[in-house]
């Protein structure tokens, strides 16, 4: 609603035009009344209207000085409308010359009153609109150069940012979900912030591609700071109300003055960047579980993703739900960042589509199993994630699991990650169909087919490619090396060496070195 104030020296006139109008109707509301210009310079710097509808003449000073002292006093002027007499033509001359907006003479009619407000409402919108524009763009450009940059700012750019210099402060970032933010979403959030607060120039600033920041200080939390993750949940449900989305709502540690929001901000950052150590879109607030994962920075174990792979190829539902578990049990106790997630995931996806690819002729199971990679996208929950992993995983296993009755009876699978762990041992393609109980020419050209190298040489490769690694890595003698990665002789071991890397050991050991 529109604000308005009313200013006349006789009662009857204000009370009369107050129960005149149906204030409701035209969306406006009579926030305060006075009598005289000195009592009227105090009520409009107080309540702020946006139209001041007063006499002429007055007590102490007419309406015409308390004008002029408005626009001395305030930045942000409201309209003027003049209820004037017959014989106030000069004042009402003088009065265009001070911008009034309109005029009305007495005896007020209440149809002329209503339709000048109404003609009023859309300029105000549109002050409106551009006042919030404009602190919008000034709001970003403060953060990102104060906070983010930590620029040292004027006297004027230190009070947009907080009120009093040492009071309470908290940086909370709000990440819309499912959602790309527009202009009028932008108002949207705008509102909901300021609405909820009730302070219509709290500090916003639009936060990346979907997100905010907002600076709470002390007087928006007063009554809360040892409750301000209650607050902060109330505030997350009005916004979602209000804005018809989900949100995530990450807060940073409270502290003081430009400093605090500085530091504030940081931690915010953290808590969102590892806003899976929660099952939840409870808001999460910077704490010493997150200080202590951002301080050691460990990382996720890499052969989880691998033995996850390795169950969903062999189509195991219990031992895929099991590393799931245990790997989401590792994600919120490592207070994992969400990127290093994102990349396990992709990791994860793109060798499944290889090795999908590989087995299907048609590539058809691509589209079956479609792609986990945009739950991120769509920012879920950690909970919701897991279910939707789960549901990947499994899916990826029926799916293998079929491809490989239909074509090569999953076995061949098994030969290649059995050369991959025992490379050491003396392997041959006889020993091998063997132990999978199929017939050896099958099984070579089973291997070729699906491989697309032959069983010989991809052991070679193997074993060639172990070596590599151990002299990189350890001072182990040449025979050593060769009997470690399953050569009888190290002259052979030398020969396929060069043969394939187009040196020998040694030289390929003094390369690394020099």
């Amino acid at each position: 609603m529109d604000k308005i104030v009313i200013i006349d020296d006789e009662q009857f006139v204000r009370k009369g035009i107050i129960a005149l109008v149906d204030w409701d109707k035209i969306n406006y509301q009579v926030v305060g009344e006075a009598s005289n210009g000195e009592d009227a310079l105090d009520l409009i710097l107080q309540k702020e209207p946006d139209v001041v509808l007063t006499d002429i003449r007055m007590p102490v000073y007419d309406g015409l000085k308390l004008i002029q002292y408005v626009k001395e006093s305030v930045q942000k002027v409201p309209k003027f409308i003049i209820l004037s007499g017959y014989n106030d033509f000069k004042y009402a001359q003088r009065a265009v010359r001070l911008g009034v907006n309109d005029f009305i003479l007495k005896p007020v009619d209440r149809e002329e009153l209503e339709q000048t407000l109404l003609k009023l409402s859309p300029l105000i919108e549109q002050e409106r609109v551009d006042e919030q524009a404009n602190r919008r763009y000034i709001n970003l450009e403060l953060f990102q150069r104060i906070i983010a940059e930590r620029e040292q700012p004027s006297v004027d750019e230190l009070a947009r940012l907080i009120t009093q210099s040492n009071q309470l402060v908290c940086y909370v970032i709000i990440d819309i979900r499912d959602f790309v933010i527009t202009e009028p979403f932008d108002k949207q959030i705008n509102k909901a912030l300021a609405t909820f607060s009730g302070d219509p120039n709290i500090f916003v600033h639009a936060f990346e591609r979907e997100g905010f920041g907002l600076i709470l200080q002390q007087q928006h939390f007063s009554q809360h700071l040892n409750e301000l993750s209650w607050f902060l949940l109330r505030m997350k449900n009005y916004i979602e109300q209000e804005i018809g989305k989900n949100v995530f709502v990450f807060a940073g540690e409270v502290g003081r003055g430009l400093n605090g929001i500085r530091d504030s901000y940081r931690t915010a950052l953290v808590a969102s960047k590892r806003r899976y150590s929660q099952l939840d879109d409870t808001p999460l607030m910077f704490n010493n579980h997150l200080a202590s994962c951002e301080q050691e920075q460990k990382q996720l174990d890499p052969t989880l993703m691998q033995a996850l792979l390795e169950k969903i190829e062999e189509n195991e539902p219990e031992a895929i739900i099991a590393i799931i578990d245990q790997w989401v049990y590792e994600i919120q106790e490592l207070g994992a960042p969400i990127d290093a997630i994102k990349l396990s995931v992709f990791q994860l996806e793109r060798e499944l589509k290889t090795t999908m690819q590989r087995v299907s002729e048609q590539g058809d199971s691509l589209e079956i199993i479609g792609s986990i990679i945009e739950a991120f996208n769509e920012k879920k929950t950690l909970k919701a994630f897991k279910e939707n992993l789960t549901a990947y995983a499994l899916e990826a296993g029926k799916v293998l699991c079929r491809l490989n009755k239909e074509k090569y009876n999953g076995e061949i699978y098994k030969v290649k990650r059995y050369i991959n762990n025992y490379y050491h041992e003396n392997l041959t393609l006889k020993k091998m169909a063997n132990r999978f109980f199929m017939n050896p020419v099958y099984l070579g050209q089973l291997f070729k087919k699906t491989y697309g190298v032959y069983f010989k040489d991809y052991l070679l490769q193997v074993r060639i490619e172990k070596a590599k690694q151990i002299l990189r890595q350890t001072d182990m003698r040449i025979y050593q090396v060769a009997e470690a990665v399953g050569f009888g002789s190290p002259d052979y071991f030398v020969t396929q060496f060069e043969k394939i890397e187009g040196s020998t050991p040694s030289k390929y050991r003094q390369g690394i070195i020099n």
